[in-house]
């Protein structure tokens, strides 16, 4: 009898400190209350989410945005049509990296990424990792110099990895290889689209 009031008491006790990991999950708001959208993902922890209100974002900070490997969630509050990523056609400049083995817990919803100009990956940059990237459109990028002919991956540049893309609108973007204009995909991929 004992015993199985201890073993009770245990699941009792598991249940609530798991129902309780959410409850510590905060709501990041940006530009209310930091001033960029890295200054937002900076301060978040796993679980969080960053949420964008409305506006064109440019500049530091706001472009050649690193997810550094945490598992949030980075959300528009009203989606692409009204939350834009402008990185200005400036050289070296993309809108969003993965690169330190983000998994499908690292989220990007509901932004327009456009005007990038980078070599490998002008939209979206992702290596080694695996984040979800939903409800985006990814438009207007350029890869690479075209008047050598490089370039790769004009609106996602995608190498080892395993993306999942969702509801996304992938248009107008350019590779100076002509080779992924849109979507490169090479290496260890098993990437799905809907």
């Amino acid at each position: 009898m004992k015993f199985s009031r201890v073993i009770v008491n245990i699941m009792i006790i598991l249940l609530l400190l798991f129902a309780n990991v959410h409850t510590f999950a905060a709501v990041i708001r940006v530009p209310a209350e930091h001033p960029t959208i890295q200054a937002g993902i900076n301060t978040a922890i796993d679980g969080d989410t960053v949420l964008v209100a409305d506006g064109v974002y440019k500049g530091i900070g706001n472009v050649n945005i690193d997810f550094k490997g945490k598992q949030i969630t980075l959300k528009s509050q009203n989606g692409p049509e009204v939350t834009i990523i402008d990185c200005k056609r400036k050289e070296k400049t993309r809108g969003f990296i993965f690169h330190s083995r983000e998994t499908n817990n690292s989220v990007l919803d509901g932004f327009t990424i456009t005007n990038g100009l980078h070599l490998n990956g002008a939209g979206i940059y992702c290596n080694n990792s695996s984040p979800t990237i939903r409800n985006c459109v990814i438009t207007e990028n350029s890869a690479g110099d075209f008047f050598d002919s490089s370039g790769t991956g004009g609106g996602i540049y995608c190498i080892d990895s395993n993306l999942y893309l969702s509801s996304c609108i992938i248009k107008g973007n350019r590779a100076g290889s002509d080779i992924g204009g849109g979507v490169y995909l090479y290496g260890d991929t098993d990437g799905s689209q809907t």
